[in-house]
């Protein structure tokens, strides 16, 4: 990258970038602390309890409105983004009414629970946003975040074991089981998206009909960091009224080198396609287990 280069990314992204960074998920949290800490420090110090729960559910139902408005408006789903500030805004409110109430409150401390919670789960979703941006800068910082949330995830659940082995069970640690299975559920949460779009693209494909696979074959590809990796693929072969298709399914290789690729070969397995255009087909993807089904399906016969 020259000199010319250098400055040209440095200028479109002060254009363009920044000031939507400064508007959106800067000034927009900072005028809203600004504004909102005297009336909610007001409300809550004079109510209690009750009041700071009310003004979390709206501060809550003002962030899901807002966030409705998004996808109306823009006709898409909101970003990680979107929903990180979000939750950034929620802390802000946790924040103003924590410190509205004096350090003896009953109420100080699973407010304060909460607020970590919050930012746990504000790192987790600018993570996953970090790790989907091409600039290896920001893959090495989701990673630390992770290796940080990872680290937090075990004190919390030493902690909750703690209390209940102690017998000091209460709010706060009730809120922390919670933060711990949803962080939990946070994190796997694209692998099981993913795997329920797989399950509806092979609902929405109801023919069924047998294939053969023919060919193992390795798929090499270089990484988002360079490097060269390789995905192995079983082709398979299919008939549909007469007509012969190809397909292709994934097979991991920690099976290819356990049992070799030949010992794949000529094996079958169910293809489902779409009746409308047989050559769309899918195929689930083959691992170990695949031959633990064959020993069971001969056991039955």
């Amino acid at each position: 990258m020259n000199r010319t280069d250098f400055l040209r990314f440095w200028r479109y992204h002060l254009r363009h970038t920044v000031p939507r960074l400064l508007v959106f998920y800067l000034a927009g949290p900072a005028a809203l602390l600004l504004l909102l800490s005297g009336p909610v420090s007001r409300a809550v110090a004079a109510s209690g309890a009750a009041a700071a729960f009310l003004i979390l559910l709206a501060a809550l139902a003002v962030v899901g409105l807002n966030e409705y408005a998004y996808t109306l408006r823009q006709r898409k789903k909101p970003s990680l983004l979107v929903f990180a500030w979000g939750l950034l805004c929620l802390l802000l409110v946790v924040i103003i009414e924590h410190d509205a109430l004096p350090g003896t409150h009953p109420l100080t401390s699973p407010l304060a629970v909460i607020g970590g919670f919050l930012v746990l789960a504000f790192l987790l979703l600018l993570s996953f946003h970090l790790a989907k941006r091409r600039a290896k800068a920001a893959h090495s910082v989701a990673v630390v975040i992770w290796v940080i949330l990872f680290l937090v995830l075990c004190a919390m659940i030493y902690q909750a074991a703690r209390d209940f082995e102690v017998g000091l069970v209460g709010l706060d640690t009730w809120i922390t089981v919670f933060s711990i299975f949803a962080l939990i559920l946070g994190a796997c949460a694209p692998w099981i998206l993913s795997s329920r779009r797989k399950k509806a693209a092979l609902l929405r494909k109801t023919g069924q009909t047998e294939g053969t696979i023919y060919q193992i074959m390795g798929e090499t590809r270089l990484d988002r960091d360079g490097d060269a990796i390789t995905r192995n693929h079983a082709l398979i072969r299919y008939q549909v009224d007469g007509v012969s298709y190809e397909t292709k399914a994934d097979i991991s290789r920690i099976t290819t080198r356990r049992f070799g690729k030949s010992a794949f070969v000529g094996r079958k397995v169910p293809v489902f396609y779409d009746p409308a255009s047989p050559s769309e087909a899918a195929v689930r993807r083959i691992n170990r287990h695949f031959f633990d089904q064959d020993k069971k399906e001969k056991e039955e016969e």
